[in-house]
This record gives C-alpha cells, structure tokens and sequence, in this order.
C-alpha cells in the first residue's frame, strides 16, 4: 500500500516506523529539514521537505498514487487543507488529526466531512474516558474500551493483600476468579510474559486483564480487599485537554483543583470549570502544591505540554502525599523512566493516536487496535468473516503465532472466555492478543479465503 504522512513529529514517525516495518511503501514531508534527516537516518522511507498543505509538495509526495493519506502536523488548520487535497486527488482513505475539540462538534463536523475530512483522529476524548473509568474502577492504572464498551482491558498492579498473590492461574481458576476475567500478560520487572496455568502471580505484578463489563464489581475484590475512592484530584495544566479532564471529573469527586502557571489560561480555567478551585503557579513549586493541599490529593494529573514538567511535577506531588500519579508523556523514551520512577499511570497520546490509525491500515475486519507501551503488543478487536480459517476448526486445532491467543468472544451480545474445544463462529467479534511478529499471521486467520 502507497501511504503518505504529512508531519514527521512523534506520531508520525512513529507510524511511519510501524507501516515500513510491514512493508508498506511510506512517504513522509515535513517542513524541518532536521527531523526529515532523523527519520532517514532510522527508517526506509522517502521524505519531502515542505509544506504538507501545498499542492506543489503533496504533487512530489505522489499523493495522486497513493491509497491512504495520514495528515498528523502539529496544525490542525495544516491537516484540514491535506485531507480536503487528498480527496481531490482521489486518495480513498484519508486520516486527520485534529486536536481543537470544536472540530469534532456539529455542524463543523458535517462540513469537515463533506469537504474530505474521512475520518478525524483525536487521542484526548480517548485519554479522558479512560481516566474516567480508572477513577470508577478503583485499583487499576491502564484501561481500554473494547466492543462497544462491553468488554474492558485494565491493567491492575498486584497488592501485598490480594487473594491471588501467592496463588498459580489454576488454582484460581479453582476459585471460580477466572470464570470473571482472563490475565492477558503478566510484567515481572523487565519480563512480559502470557502466563500458563502453573504460573503465578506475585506482589508487584503489572497484570493485564480481559474482564466484561457486567463483571467489574466481582473483579475487582480478587485483586484488591479494600480498593481506595478517589474523591480528591489536583489536576496540573489548564490546556485543551486539562479542561476536558476537569469537566469530565468535576460532578465525580469531591474536590477538584486545577493548577496552571499561565493566570490568563487559568482565568479561562476558573470560567469553564466553575466548581473547581484555580490556582495559578508552577506545579514543581512545593508551596504551590501545598496550597492545593497536595497530601490530601487522591490522584494527581499532570497534563501539561511539557513532558519534563510532567514528572517533575507528579514525582513532588507523590513525594509530599499524593496517593497517585498521572502522567502525560509524548516522548516514547520517557516511559520507561517513569516507571522505574513509581508513576503509578502514565498516559501516552502517541500510542492512543498509532492505534487508532492502524485501525484502518490492518487488514482483515479489525476495529480497533491498542497498542501497549513496553512490548509493543497489540489487542487487537476482531470480527470473524465467513470463509476464513479462524471458523474452520476448534481453536485447540488452529495453530496460533507464539504469545498470542483469542482473549475473549462476544457471543450474543455476551463475552465468552474461549476453551480448546471452542469453535469461533462467523460474525463473532473477538479479541486478540499478540506480539509483534504475530500481527501478520493473526491477520491471516481472520481473513476470508474469497
């Protein structure tokens, strides 16, 4: 596939890393001749230098030749003009992000569609509904909606009183726990691992489980006793997404305060969000924090755009009484950091963004992918066609990539925890866990023959 990439900032390399590695023929422009040189230094793509939104440059990408245009400049007005140009050049799938919330509102949107506008990418509603529900879901630090809300992957640390630690998958199978969820991976410090049935999990555990919704109050007393209410949260930036956040958790805690450095942004602050206090001052000030009461605080957020800023500030925050952390990093490398760090959630907009864009790149009849940040493992939501391998066989006869499985199906509207015998009918969504190196191969499963 001939896909073009306008913006070569972390997501769209990113992507473009992704899509070359499989294959794909890949074009990227940006107008900084110093991030094109990295990308070419580390990638087999061809770069353009210039403006994205000009049609002299969108001409020399071969845009006219190419099946899929990615538009993720850091300009949403930039990627606009993009999408509407690929439209007019015939490009049959167009993906735009654009992050001004009010692009996504009526009736601009039904004019950005018309106009080319296909399908738009923003990672922020994604970010706030999914710490929304961590909030409502006491004891978990990762989590994403998968068909249709009805299934949930949450990431959940084991605690020294949980009634698994200690205990092997079978025998809490035993207890009748793994009729309630599946444990897709298990991270032991550096290793990541799908467990077996002789496996089992210890203190300090990072666990990611496969649970339906339905299911969440008898889940969530197996991993922890006496599950924590968030009631107080300090939220550190009062930018597009900040706000968002705050309006989303205002009528959901008991207290909320916003910290911003900039006092016009925070009169702004105070105005939109007008239950919540407004403080304007640095967050990686400890008199600042103090004022906010920071070790009364439930959860501390820490969203602003400077990833530094970020863990700074959420590492004074935990130091001097913050029961938790929540950190927006951008810069893939600083991952890693934060969590060696003790940052109990770390929210990563690039992988928010990569996954939903591989969404529509993957074939086979995929809906959504989730990406996940250590091993770059995807969880793939599938639906079954007719005609392909996947329905021939039980699944115990189908042979699968190494580290991958069938998590869960959804069978009439209900999820179903998949056994050897389990053959997956036509129609059936299914949610797929795997490595990299298995992508392919899971692809081809589901995949109709015709």
């Amino acid at each position: 596939m001939n896909i073009v990439i306008a913006g070569a900032g972390v997501v769209g390399t990113a992507v473009a890393e992704q899509l070359s590695h499989e294959g794909h023929q890949v074009v990227v422009i940006d107008n900084d001749r110093r991030v094109l040189r990295r990308v070419e230094d580390r990638l087999d793509v061809l770069c353009v230098h210039g403006n994205a939104s000009s049609p002299s440059i969108l001409e020399k990408a071969g845009l006219a030749q190419a099946h899929m245009l990615i538009a993720v400049s850091p300009i949403d007005e930039v990627n606009i003009v993009v999408g509407m140009l690929a439209k007019r050049a015939g490009v049959e799938t167009r993906l735009v992000r654009l992050r001004n919330i009010e692009y996504s509102r009526e009736p601009v949107l039904s004019f950005l569609k018309e106009s080319g506008i296909e399908h738009i990418i923003n990672p922020d509603p994604t970010i706030v509904n999914a710490l929304v529900r961590m909030l409502e879901i006491p004891g978990t630090n990762d989590i994403a909606t998968l068909a249709g809300g009805e299934i949930l992957m949450i990431g959940v640390e084991i605690p020294e009183n949980s009634p698994t630690a200690g205990r092997s998958l079978a025998e809490i199978r035993d207890l009748g726990a793994l009729d309630t969820f599946i444990i897709l991976n298990i991270t032991r410090g550096d290793d990541v691992f799908v467990p077996s049935g002789e496996d089992q999990l210890q203190v300090g555990d990072h666990a990611r489980l496969l649970v339906a919704r339905d299911m969440i109050p008898f889940m969530v007393p197996m991993i922890h006793r006496e599950p924590k209410q968030t009631r107080t949260v300090i939220i550190s930036g009062a930018n597009r997404l900040g706000l968002e956040l705050a309006e989303a958790l205002v009528d959901k805690v008991q207290r909320l305060v916003i910290i911003e450095p900039d006092g016009e942004l925070a009169e702004e602050a105070a105005n939109f969000v007008e239950k919540a206090m407004v403080l304007t001052g640095d967050p990686t000030d400890l008199e600042v924090l103090e004022e906010a009461s920071i070790d009364l605080a439930d959860l501390f957020c820490a969203v602003m755009e400077d990833d530094q800023k970020n863990f700074l500030s959420a590492l004074l925050a935990k130091k001097h009484g913050a029961a938790k952390s929540a950190v927006l990093v951008r810069q893939h490398d600083y991952i890693s950091v934060l969590d060696s760090l003790g940052s109990d959630i770390v929210i990563n907009p690039r992988l928010v963004t990569v996954g939903e864009i591989m969404a529509y790149v993957r074939k086979g009849h995929i809906h959504s992918v989730t990406q996940m940040a250590k091993t770059k493992a995807e969880v793939l939501e599938m639906v079954a066609p007719a005609d392909s391998p996947i329905i021939k066989e039980p699944l115990r006869k189908i042979k699968f990539p190494k580290n991958a499985i069938v998590g869960a199906i959804v069978r009439d509207g209900l999820m179903q925890l998949p056994v050897g015998d389990t053959q997956i009918q036509p129609g059936e969504t299914c949610i797929v866990y795997t490595l990299p190196e298995g992508i392919s191969k899971i692809e081809k499963l589901f995949t109709s023959r015709k």
